[in-house]
């Protein structure tokens, strides 16, 4: 099921103000922006095929729906301190502060999915770090709790 007639996804702007890129060797392919961005504002629209399967890039829309093949939205990369947010009523990448052109843009995966396809290791960077990603209902599983144990025995 498509969300659009249009196979391309629509930005907001009326110009793609986004690209896909190579972040970095532990964050893979991440999205930037190409332009400032004021808080709050919505800087795409985006469309893809929706599944109830989890898949890599895909995320969660409803209880039992994802949204997958969208251009950008699955390659935004994971801060516990977030640069945006997804509308899933909207089908919007809204801001949630400034964000400079350059800038690589971030969500809270644990704010939009139940259950991540993966969990993994946080390198946000963030103060308030969570060290550990999971979906919002979903424990740590056993080899998080392993990395997280050896951290703590680090400090």
């Amino acid at each position: 099921m498509l969300l659009s007639a249009s196979s391309q996804p629509q930005s907001v702007k009326g110009n793609d103000p986004l690209t896909l890129c190579y972040i970095d060797e532990k964050k893979g392919l991440g999205v930037r922006t190409l332009v400032d961005c004021k808080a709050g504002e919505a800087i795409h629209r985006f469309t893809g095929e929706i599944k109830a399967d989890i898949e890599q890039h895909s995320l969660q829309i409803w209880q039992d729906s994802h949204i997958c093949g969208t251009e950008y939205i699955g390659y935004l990369s994971h801060s516990c301190a977030p640069n945006c947010r997804l509308d899933m009523d909207g089908f919007r990448l809204i801001t949630v502060r400034d964000i400079c052109a350059n800038d690589v843009l971030t969500i809270d995966y644990a704010m939009t999915e139940d259950r991540l396809y993966r969990q993994f290791a946080c390198h946000c960077g963030a103060p308030q770090c969570r060290r550990w990603i999971t979906g919002r209902n979903e424990p740590v599983h056993e080899a998080g709790k392993v990395y997280l144990e050896t951290l703590d025995c680090g400090q």
